[in-house]
């Protein structure tokens, strides 16, 4: 469900998750702790220091196992399946008087999630740390649970979770971290994104609908670009911390799932890889945000 290849998929759901932004930390500090070709891109003995076999870990886990998973999209399309279905059969048999209502599914849609917090571990495991000491990928996993239950965790589990991590990763290159040959480009895309109005929100919504018939093929040739070259962990980067950017907007769920992190997702993707995208492609990504925005330089 989540790689770096779709690392943009994995920034929507976290984009739109209350812990998003803290989850989205702790995968760009791995992503810091690997290069791409699998060496430790630091000396990694402050996580050597900081992991202890701790027979607590696995009562936390427990607790961890137990929060609710936020509801998943293939659900919540159901649900508006059903919706719809029941309020046809109602029309077609005289029964349904009045609009139909699809607030309550269609804030359902907008909280739904591709992934769970096991696809996250997974992904942290099997591929951002994939060359990695266990004992790193286990401090990780760790912390990406604490992040991801945050207050939904009792403060001694989050802790307990969390801070080995947050001790070691001192040891690492500060956030942000190398966004590939573009990295001025795209820094400037995410400290204006970081200053988003609800206004220029709307206009990139606007603004996406007109290239969404074209955006989802566009955005996979992009993603293909970036494992095919080399540059999935830079170009994950833009997008994990583009979640943190978004945060500072404050911008709800359903805002962000109606068009912001597409218009966003897009832009830095194909800035990210433009030397690597034929112009259609580059156009169609990038179109939403210089309409709301303003040309890119």
């Amino acid at each position: 469900m989540y790689s770096l290849v779709n690392a943009p998929t994995v920034g929507f759901d976290l984009a739109r998750l209350p812990t998003g932004a803290a989850v989205a930390t702790v995968l760009l500090e791995a992503l810091a702790a690997q290069t791409e070709n699998g060496q430790p891109a630091r000396d990694l003995a402050a996580f050597d220091a900081a992991f202890a076999a701790d027979p607590r870990r696995a009562s936390a886990w427990l607790e961890v196992s137990a929060l609710t998973p936020p509801p998943q999209l293939d659900t919540a399309l159901s649900d508006l399946r059903r919706v719809v279905d029941e309020a046809t059969s109602g029309v077609e048999a005289g029964t349904r008087n009045g609009p139909l209502d699809l607030g309550m599914v269609m804030t359902g849609l907008s909280t739904a999630s591709f992934g769970k917090l096991e696809d996250l571990v997974r992904l942290v495991r099997l591929d951002i740390l994939d060359d990695t000491p266990a004992h790193v990928v286990a401090l990780a996993s760790d912390a990406v649970a604490a992040a991801y239950g945050g207050r939904r965790l009792a403060d001694d589990v989050r802790s307990l979770l969390g801070a080995p991590w947050i001790a070691a990763a001192r040891s690492l290159p500060a956030i942000p971290a190398d966004l590939g040959p573009f990295s001025a480009e795209l820094r400037t895309i995410l400290d204006r994104i970081a200053v988003l109005t609800p206004d220029e929100a709307e206009v990139l919504i606007a603004a996406g609908r007109h290239v969404e018939s074209d955006w989802s093929r566009r955005m996979h040739a992009a993603a293909w670009a970036g494992y095919l070259s080399g540059r999935l962990r830079p170009a994950a980067s833009a997008q994990f911390q583009a979640v943190r950017a978004l945060r500072a907007c404050g911008f709800d769920a359903q805002l962000t799932a109606r068009g912001v992190w597409n218009a966003i997702s897009g832009c830095l993707q194909a800035v990210a890889l433009h030397d690597l995208l034929d112009e259609v492609t580059y156009g169609v990504l990038v179109a939403p945000w210089e309409t709301a925005v303003g040309i890119l330089g």
